[in-house]
């Protein structure tokens, strides 16, 4: 999940947002109103919303701020399942000047499920022009389930020239819609792959050919638990424990535990072995590197560990991507009972609202609550229960996770009040926690 700036700015009444989409180019003072605009008009899904967005994608300003401000309109079309911006939307197809646009037009025409075969003619033809993201059309092709390209797609598959991600995108295509499970090989392997980037579209790509089976490889990749737990959430879509031979908890606890020595990491060339270099690598945006300097990390005497970390905590609390693997790797030194009085103190501070509720973060500081502290740990469990503290369910499955380990009846008592959750995972480990 994102950040967006807009998000930290007072909300935009409906009225003045539709008054200012309504404002023709020479009337706006400040051009990024529009954008800001649009987003907000996202609070307020109706048919007068919809109509205030048809009519201003059909405004033709040349200024950035104009064009940036229409794609999310248009976006937002697709958001709102407005069937009537379809045929608006799909002219855009033709735009040969901005493939930016082109791209958001393909991909909200596959949000709304378009079935007008002329239009979807016109996102075929683009897989034989020079485009730069032949990837999204593939995928908006599958989503569809269009099957009148496979030979072209199967071709993209087996170019050397192209891209992983087109490559990804194709062998997807051939699994869902041919159902050449053979292919999976590649997406698992493309899980390997040294660019991260990579490796990120192949787990989309999982989803979209979607098989669950490959979930026991992919929660062991050198990647975001964010991606694992997208490609859990959207995979396994039914309110059950087992697939075939597949347990959705053993799929869920390992990622939200994000235990280092359970990661398959990829081979790093040149990676010294000295603390602290293995510290710096903490803050890299490659998640491979990172987990690769945690099970270095467990090598070295844990007070030691503990001196360094502490020693760049300041500069870590500007980075909530090193915050995540510092406070695992302090989840580590606990494991291996060493216990440091500023731990807890951490934890209040990445617990504290701060923080929004989906950061990463946030689900080993509830473990690591847990682990410390019972009396502040069963103090936030109402807290952690209840949607509207706690909004994402990671954070409320892992309050489960640290009940588990608690007294039989505890763990009874509390769990029932995570029974009538509205998401599928927590109601089934809530439910196994109480029988």
């Amino acid at each position: 999940m994102q950040s967006n700036p807009f998000h930290n700015l007072p909300k935009i009444k409906k009225r003045d947002a539709i008054n200012i989409l309504r404002k023709p180019i020479s009337e706006i003072k400040i051009l990024a109103d529009y954008y800001k605009a649009v987003f907000h008009l996202a609070n307020y899904p109706c048919e007068e919303s919809e109509m205030i967005l048809l009519d201003f994608i059909k405004y033709d300003y040349e200024n950035l701020e104009y064009k940036i401000a229409r794609r999310k309109a248009i976006e937002l079309l697709a958001i709102f399942d407005c069937k009537k911006s379809i045929p608006i939307i799909a002219d855009f197809l033709k735009n040969d000047d901005d493939d930016y646009l082109v791209e958001t037009a393909i991909w909200s025409l596959g949000k709304l499920k378009c079935d007008d075969i002329d239009i979807i003619n016109s996102i075929c033809s683009i897989l034989y022009k020079k485009f730069n993201n032949k990837r999204l059309v593939i995928q908006t092709l599958t989503k569809l389930g269009v099957e009148k390209e496979i030979d072209k797609i199967r071709s993209l598959s087996q170019d050397t020239q192209i891209s992983n991600g087109v490559k990804g995108a194709s062998f997807a295509a051939l699994i869902k819609l041919c159902g050449e499970e053979d292919k999976l090989n590649y997406l698992k392997n493309f899980l390997r792959l040294s660019n991260q980037n990579d490796r990120h579209c192949a787990v989309q790509d999982i989803i979209n050919a979607g098989h669950i089976s490959v979930l026991p490889f992919l929660i062991k990749s050198p990647i975001s638990p964010s991606f694992k737990l997208q490609a859990i959430d959207s995979l396994w879509i039914d309110e059950i424990l087992f697939y075939k031979n597949i347990n959705i908890f053993n799929c869920i606890d390992p990622v939200i535990i994000d235990d280092p020595k359970k990661i398959n990491t990829l081979e790093i060339n040149n990676f010294k072995k000295d603390i602290s270099f293995l510290i710096d690598q903490l803050f890299h945006t490659d998640f491979n590197r990172c987990y690769q300097s945690m099970k270095e990390l467990e090598k070295f005497p844990s007070d030691e560990v503990l001196y360094y970390l502490n020693n760049n905590w300041d500069r870590a609390k500007s980075d909530y991507g090193a915050i995540y693997f510092f406070i695992n790797v302090y989840k580590t030194l606990l494991a291996k009972q060493l216990y440091d009085k500023s731990i807890l103190d951490k934890v209040d501070f990445l617990l504290s609202d701060h923080w929004p509720n989906y950061m990463k973060f946030k689900s080993s500081a509830i473990l690591i609550l847990g682990c410390l502290n019972d009396t502040k740990f069963f103090n936030m469990i109402n807290k952690l229960s209840h949607e509207s503290h706690t909004p994402y369910w990671k954070n409320r499955y892992t309050a489960l996770l640290v009940l588990q380990n608690k007294q039989i009846q505890i763990k009874k008592d509390y769990a029932k009040s995570f029974l009538n959750d509205s998401h599928r995972f927590v109601r089934l480990k809530a439910q196994s926690l109480c029988s």
